[in-house]
Formats: structure tokens, C-alpha cells, sequence
């Protein structure tokens, strides 16, 4: 069996994120896609809390998920993928593995003392894949995936720029209920914006 892992932040969840998905899923008989609950909070941006990002799941992503992926959250998606290759290395799996992430994260993530101290003989029987360093341009942004990152999705977040936000939104999704999801705070911003203009009118 060809086993595709995936390890996502994700918040939020975009349309590179799914481009990786869907290709993933079309390589692969199964893909176990990994994710983070955990808060995202940075000084000057836009906090994204774990409990708000998993209910954007539930409600939104799952369903837009291919039926061959399969998601655990929860911890540190880089290193629950470094768990199941020890795992399958220590049951002798002959299982194929192959990680998706994009190039920089690949060689950060997964440099070659790890893969030989971690992923042993399963990565010395070429067991273990990296698709970024098979095709680095597939998984780089803009070019083999949608030109869209974290940073400029939590922009328009912040700024309440809707379009934007949903131009970088995978298809199938309700890229307004993600929004109001993830920032409460901006739905009161607008909501006071929209009656100081009805009282100044």
C-alpha cells in the first residue's frame, strides 16, 4: 500500500493546503492528513485559536475532504508524522510512505541524520518518500500550487477583506462562516462600523 502523509498548521486552512490534499489523495491509496489544534497567537496579527480552527473543520473542511483522507488532530503534525514512520520502521511495514510538504519545509523538517537515525531501515529500503525533493516545482508556491499563504489569508482577516479571503479559500467551502468563525472579533468591528454609519447616516 502507497500511504500519503501530510503535516498542516493550517490556520487557516487554504487553497495551497487543499492543492497538496487532492494531489496526495490521486498518488496515494490513503493519506493521513495531520493537524494542528493548537492557538496560533502572535504579536501584531490576528490570533487563530486551536477549538475555532477545528470547528472550521468539522463544519467546513471535512466535507470537502477525498474519501481516501483520513484526519488526526492534535500535537505537533511534524513530529506525528516522524511517529508513524518509527512505527512502521519497528513493524517491518512494506508499506510506501510518502511525506507532502513543500520544499523549505521538507529539508527543515526532514533532514538526512533524522531519516536515517528515525525512519531506519524502512527509509534505507526506499520505503520513505519526500514529494517535494521528486518534484520540488509541484510543490512550490505559485508555481506548482496556488499562489496563497498563511500570512496574506490572515491579512485579510484582519483588514475584513472578505474577497480576498475568499479567492484563497479552497472551493466547496463557506469562506463567509470561516470568517466569522475565526474572528468574532472583526464580526463586532463591522457590526459597530455598520451602525455608526446608520446613526451618522
Amino acid at each position: 500500500m502507497k500511504i500519503g502523509l501530510i503535516p498542516v498548521s493550517a490556520k487557516p486552512y487554504h487553497a495551497g493546503h487543499h492543492a497538496l490534499v487532492t494531489r496526495a489523495a490521486g498518488e496515494n491509496d490513503q493519506v493521513i492528513l495531520y493537524v494542528s489544534i493548537s492557538d496560533r497567537k502572535r504579536k501584531g496579527q490576528i490570533p487563530i485559536m486551536g477549538a475555532d480552527m477545528q470547528r472550521v473543520w468539522k463544519e467546513e473542511l471535512e466535507p470537502i475532504m477525498p474519501d481516501n483522507v483520513s484526519i488526526e488532530y492534535g500535537g505537533s503534525p511534524v513530529r506525528n508524522v516522524y511517529v508513524e514512520l518509527e512505527r512502521a520502521d519497528k513493524a517491518f511495514s512494506d508499506d510506501v510512505y510518502v511525506v507532502y510538504s513543500d520544499p523549505v519545509d521538507t529539508a527543515r523538517n526532514y533532514p538526512e541524520p533524522n531519516r536515517m537515525k528515525n525512519f531506519g531501515d524502512l527509509y534505507s529500503r526506499g520505503n520513505v518518500l519526500f514529494a517535494a525533493e521528486e518534484n520540488p516545482a509541484a510543490f512550490t508556491r505559485g508555481v506548482g500550487t496556488p499562489d496563497v499563504s498563511g500570512t496574506a489569508m490572515r491579512a485579510a482577516l484582519e483588514s475584513c477583506d472578505i474577497e480576498a479571503f475568499r479567492t484563497g479559500m479552497p472551493t466547496g467551502v463557506n469562506a463567509e462562516n470561516i470568517r466569522n468563525i475565526l474572528c468574532p472579533a472583526v464580526q463586532e468591528r463591522l457590526l459597530r462600523k455598520y451602525v455608526r454609519a446608520c446613526f451618522m447616516g
